[in-house]
């Protein structure tokens, strides 16, 4: 892979329906080969969360607890997926409803860190669906210049550029409920640095829709999805078709902000 690298120069929701996630992560699987297990396990994880949304439909202020009706169909995925972190975590938790509650209750209001990556991937499985039904009734200040979502209050994983005017407009998606809102496009969302000399952009040729933005400062990076140069790509799915430009930047020494779910290393 050659990586380019160049300067910069000088609420809205992107939720996509479940069907249109699983059928790009169907193309890329053939178009990438080398990310075909992680978007395999993508289209399987998605499918529950498919049946977990249709669950709430209808529903205009669904409890948290609902989602505990599908905590078995979280264990039949878990055993087709044969992961051995995912077992494990899985175990530990067992049946439990309290336990259950507990945990999703506190990745939703932002409490203490689960336990493991594995179980963090757990909870974000059945709790996403979820935190995209509740917020998607939300009314979102599109002009929000704040890093962090302005619907539930966590930390973008993606930056997103769409055509406008002669240019290209940026913003950040939630990580989890995948609202999307406008954000400069000179500032580092992690240390709020605006030198543009200290915010290199890189992108290699095989991923054309994808392209890491860095900061010299803070030594992290977001990974930005190109819709003016693929108004196909989802940024969600084709995120993790683009994982070797997370490799190459981690091998720089840049740590990315907020960790895709599903590239987190023990799970």
């Amino acid at each position: 892979m050659v990586i380019s690298g160049t300067a910069l120069n000088k609420s809205a929701s992107m939720k996509f329906s479940w069907d249109e996630k699983i059928s790009r992560a169907q193309k890329l699987s053939t178009d990438f080969p080398t990310t075909k297990e992680i978007l395999t396990v993508y289209m399987r994880v998605a499918k529950l969360q498919r049946a977990i949304s249709d669950g709430l439909h209808g529903t205009d202020h669904p409890d948290i607890s609902s989602l505990l009706g599908f905590v078995p169909d979280l264990h039949k995925l878990v055993n087709n997926l044969g992961s051995a972190p995912l077992k494990e975590a899985l175990e530990k938790i067992g049946k439990n409803a309290t336990r259950w509650s507990e945990l999703l209750l506190q990745y939703w209001e932002q409490q203490p860190e689960p336990e493991s990556p594995s179980e963090a991937l757990l909870t974000y499985i059945l709790l996403q669906p979820y935190a995209q039904h509740v917020t998607s009734q939300m009314q979102i200040h599109s002009e929000n210049t704040s890093p962090i979502c302005p619907a539930c209050g966590n930390a973008p994983e993606l930056a997103v550029l769409r055509e406008y005017n002669n240019g290209a407009r940026r913003s950040l998606l939630c990580s989890l409920c995948s609202t999307e809102w406008e954000f400069r496009r000179v500032l580092c969302p992690n240390c709020a640095e605006q030198n543009k000399e200290k915010l290199p952009v890189f992108s290699a040729e095989e991923f054309t829709q994808a392209r890491v933005e860095a900061c010299e400062t803070c030594k992290t990076y977001i990974k930005c999805i190109d819709l003016s140069k693929d108004g196909h790509a989802i940024p969600a799915v084709d995120d993790l078709a683009t994982l070797p430009l997370d490799l190459w930047a981690q091998e720089q020494g840049f740590s990315r902000q907020q960790p895709n779910m599903y590239l987190l290393p023990s799970s």
